[in-house]
């Protein structure tokens, strides 16, 4: 019986990476056409500055910072201090595995160094990194009520947007609420969301880390709003700090969906919604989505196999 269970995973991964294939191919196909079709849309490119190239890749090298940091402190838990070439090197060199392959692809070149060099016990590790996307999608919920709250609009959109907003906070609230709830099932949605859950029972018995993620929460979506300022601005386009802010809230949860490498298309969809929605247009928000992945794309091709050597290196001195 085992045997064709894992002929079955196979074929399910073979066809996991066709239809991956096939999706990022079709938006590729589709952003192609479209920007050829608007070629007006392309010429704000042409007209970056050093200026804001720097700016932008300097802001992305420190978000990648900061996901090291939430690495690190994931690993204090288990008593393991990673150092800043592994915190920020493995924050590298998953963002650089995610861009290459889909479904999180990053994520295995993580564990497999936590494993062998930190003996980090792999399923603990993942259930606390998955109740941190409850926790940050929470943290970004709240920021977006209240940024709309502060800052509200006649946009007819504004209060859908803030009904959005409001659905993921009780959504997730109710699910973290009850001590030791599981979602029935055994389908892939509902195993993430139970080692979320199951990863939350370690979380919330330790304000500390629970503090410190709410706290790296903050800057990064702070970070990440300045990013997509600066992006709207490099391409001339100068809109309010709460669009800027209100449309980096909405990208983090094409997190959620990883079908195709970087989550291209599935990013670039929301952001042109977003800026769409909210006044600056579908096509301006499509290419602060292409300028700001070019922007990461620049240290994490850099970075990510410098690391990977070095770390690479690491571990085989640790096996010695």
């Amino acid at each position: 019986m085992p045997a064709p269970s894992r002929d079955a995973e196979k074929r399910r991964a073979t066809v996991g990476r066709a239809l991956s294939l096939l999706v990022f191919l079709a938006v590729v196909c589709f952003i192609g056409l479209y920007l050829k079709s608007n070629g007006d849309l392309l010429r704000p490119l042409m007209d970056i500055s050093l200026v804001d190239t720097l700016l932008l890749t300097a802001l992305a090298v420190t978000m990648i910072g900061m996901n090291g940091l939430f690495l690190k402190a994931f690993a204090a838990k288990f008593g393991i201090d990673l150092t800043p070439p592994e915190w920020f090197g493995l924050a590298s060199i998953t963002a650089m595995g995610n861009y290459l392959t889909p479904f999180s692809g990053g994520l295995i070149a993580r564990a497999t160094y936590l494993k062998h060099r930190h003996a980090l016990p792999y399923a603990r590790f993942l259930a606390l990194i998955t109740a941190n996307y409850l926790v940050v999608f929470w943290v970004v919920g709240v920021t977006g009520i209240l940024t709309i709250s502060t800052f509200w609009h006649s946009n007819l959109f504004f209060w859908q947007i803030a009904l959005f907003f409001t659905g993921v906070v009780i959504v997730i609230s109710v699910l973290l609420a009850v001590r030791g709830s599981k979602i029935p099932g055994n389908n892939r949605l509902a195993r993430s969301i139970n080692a979320a859950l199951e990863g939350w029972d370690l979380i919330r018995s330790d304000r500390t880390l629970l503090g410190t993620l709410i706290t790296y929460s903050l800057i990064n979506i702070i970070l990440n709003g300045v990013l997509f300022l600066a992006a709207y601005h490099a391409i001339g386009c100068e809109v309010p700090v709460t669009t800027a802010l209100l449309v980096s809230l909405l990208s983090v949860f094409s997190l959620l969906v990883r079908i195709t490498p970087g989550n291209f298309g599935i990013q670039e969809a929301i952001i042109s919604l977003g800026s769409e929605i909210l006044g600056s247009g579908a096509g301006i928000g499509l290419l602060v989505s292409l300028l700001i992945r070019a922007a990461s794309l620049i240290p994490i091709l850099i970075l990510g196999p410098i690391f990977s050597f070095v770390l690479t290196r690491k571990l085989a001195g640790n096996r010695k």
